[in-house]
């Protein structure tokens, strides 16, 4: 344990003078201007009257409301410009007419779908010819007719 450490404090240099200042007097404010209140009647027993209620005024915003009917109106034809352009992408429907095809040595349903429909959504036209000819999942075999949409 260490022993406290002892110092010499010299206290000829502090300041004689007093450490509080005084300063003037601060002007009074007048008081504030009375207002007319309205006393409602209370009903013996109620606290209604010892309670201060602030009364509630609804204030219209009348700038927020354009600004809403336009941001809402930007919202919809970006929702709706997006629709079309998701339509126009999506590529043309099967086509209706069927015609009937022999599968080529090495082809497959992918490649007898773009022969047969060219410029339609192949994917699409695959699972119409796995439809219409019920194929199984292992694939065609070369030389079997398959009924097959046409786009021509």
């Amino acid at each position: 344990m260490a022993a406290p450490v002892r110092t010499k404090i010299d206290l000829s240099d502090l300041d004689s003078r007093p450490a509080l200042k005084l300063v003037p007097p601060l002007r009074e404010l007048p008081p504030p201007p009375a207002r007319h209140r309205r006393r409602s009647a209370a009903r013996p027993g109620s606290l209604g009257s010892r309670r201060r209620v602030a009364t509630c005024v609804p204030t219209v915003r009348r700038r927020r409301l354009p600004v809403t009917i336009l941001v809402g109106l930007a919202v919809f034809l970006g929702v709706v410009g997006v629709g079309f352009m998701a339509g126009s992408m999506a590529g043309a429907p099967v086509p209706d007419q069927t015609a009937v095809v022999w599968v080529q040595p090495g082809e497959t349903l992918w490649g007898v779908a773009e022969r047969v429909a060219p410029g339609y959504d192949t994917e699409a036209v695959v699972a119409r010819i796995r439809e219409l000819n019920n194929v199984p999942a292992n694939g065609i075999l070369p030389g079997e007719p398959l009924q097959v949409p046409t786009g021509k």
